[in-house]
């Protein structure tokens, strides 16, 4: 078997939560070390390829098209790894296992699991990524996350987030001298980025905008969300982003909220357990943390959640994130 060509692992992982957290600091936050800790190590990983990884700016940072191009395979190796170390539970740890969508998994639930760890280091989370509902049935998960509730009379479900469509972009891109956003028409001269799993988000959003008609100078469809928010970071368009997965780069400045009209999906956000499991107190426990952080976000929105009763999609109006007009 050939040998493998593997960057330095520690600069990797790094770089990896720089990324995702948009500045040196929240890295070295979630990390445990100095900023200037996790700023030399990518640093040791640009020597390594020779090309900048980042735009250092003020008080964030941004990916370079290099960073971009090789920030997808690390964090799909990295989660594997805590997959496969999370199979083996440590001496006196009890192990509670979750299953949802990789976006969600990513982008929502990671970025708070520091939270858990600190409060409740005597649970060991193996947490597991699905698309499809075969792949949520094989995992046997404890807890299940996922869009859609099929009643069960062995389950115990709860609706914990609304499932929230909008338009968002790079402030520059928003701020565009020639074709600004808003207004709505302007989304004509701009490229409209999906995921190729929820194609429709975009035709209703525009829907319920009342800009059904309009159409794009161009549009890039992608495998995943994630790809198509962070294609929208670097200002190569306007993705239609789920709101709840998009908080960091909001908070960061990464992407903006031109519009203040939201989609608001038919069929919420769902976590399941069988009444069996919820018994155990370590995965009731974990299902009530869960719960806490979905009622924050949902007031983060600025407004109140109530699980939807409606078959059909809803515009609803959020606030949209300055774009500095």
């Amino acid at each position: 078997m050939p040998r493998r060509r593997l960057p330095p692992l520690n600069p990797l992982r790094n770089f990896e939560a720089a990324a995702r957290c948009g500045s040196f600091a929240r890295a070295a936050a979630e990390l445990h070390v100095t900023p200037a800790a996790v700023s030399r190590q990518v640093l040791v990983l640009e020597e390594y390829f020779g090309k900048p990884l980042f735009i250092r700016h003020a008080n964030v940072i941004e990916l370079t098209h290099d960073g971009a191009a090789l920030l997808p395979s690390i964090t799909a190796a990295l989660d594997m790894l805590d997959e496969g170390a999370r199979l083996i539970p440590r001496n006196g740890a009890t192990v509670v296992s979750l299953c949802t969508y990789q976006g969600f998994l990513m982008h929502w639930l990671i970025p708070r699991l520091g939270r858990f760890r600190d409060a409740h280091p005597e649970i060991d989370l193996n947490l597991m990524s699905a698309a499809k509902p075969q792949e949520f049935e094989d995992a046997h998960a404890d807890i299940t996350i996922k869009y859609g509730n099929e009643p069960r009379d062995d389950h115990f479900s709860r609706a914990i987030l609304p499932d929230i469509v909008v338009p968002a972009c790079s402030p520059t891109l928003a701020r565009s001298s020639r074709h600004p956003l808003p207004p709505i028409d302007n989304l004509v001269h701009h490229t409209l980025l999906r995921s190729r799993y929820r194609r429709l988000d975009w035709p209703n959003w525009l829907k319920v905008a009342g800009a059904e008609s309009l159409s794009p100078r161009q549009e890039i469809t992608f495998r995943e969300s994630g790809l198509a928010n962070q294609a929208a970071s670097q200002g190569l368009g306007v993705a239609i982003a789920q709101r709840l997965l998009i908080e960091n780069e909001l908070a960061s400045g990464r992407l903006v909220m031109p519009f203040d009209t939201a989609l608001r999906r038919a069929a919420d956000i769902w976590m399941s357990t069988t009444h069996k499991r919820l018994a155990d107190s370590h995965v009731a426990l974990v299902c009530d943390w869960i719960e806490r952080e979905a009622r924050d976000t949902v007031e983060g929105f600025g407004m109140r959640f109530t699980p939807s009763t409606a078959d059909t999609e809803q515009p609803i109006v959020l606030a949209a994130a300055h774009t500095g007009h």
